[in-house]
């Protein structure tokens, strides 16, 4: 039993990063379905693109922890679409602030 419990222990602590990364990519899907509920419709925030830029980000230094080019390059690719999304949801609400 202390064997399982310590492979279990180091396992975990290898893989830290991309837990919390799957959490957080997990999370914003929750947040995702939680702001569209309150809208009422089907709605995308920047923070759910903020939270998935970061989540792509720790996914992506896991690839490289796990040898995985293919992970990495994915979770890298999709973290530049995430913050390039981020940019252009924050300039719309930036202007529709501004009144234009």
């Amino acid at each position: 039993m202390q064997d399982i419990l310590s492979t279990l222990s180091a396992n975990l602590g290898d893989e830290v990063i991309g837990l919390i990364g799957g959490a957080l990519f997990f999370g914003s899907w929750m947040l995702q379905a939680y702001e569209s509920r309150q809208m009422g419709r089907p709605t995308v925030s920047p923070r759910f693109f903020a939270i998935r830029a970061a989540a792509s980000a720790l996914l992506a230094v896991e690839g490289i922890r796990a040898e995985s080019f293919s992970v990495f390059a994915v979770m890298a690719a999709t973290g530049l679409l995430m913050l390039y999304n981020l940019y252009l949801a924050l300039k719309v609400a930036q202007s529709d602030g501004d009144g234009k």
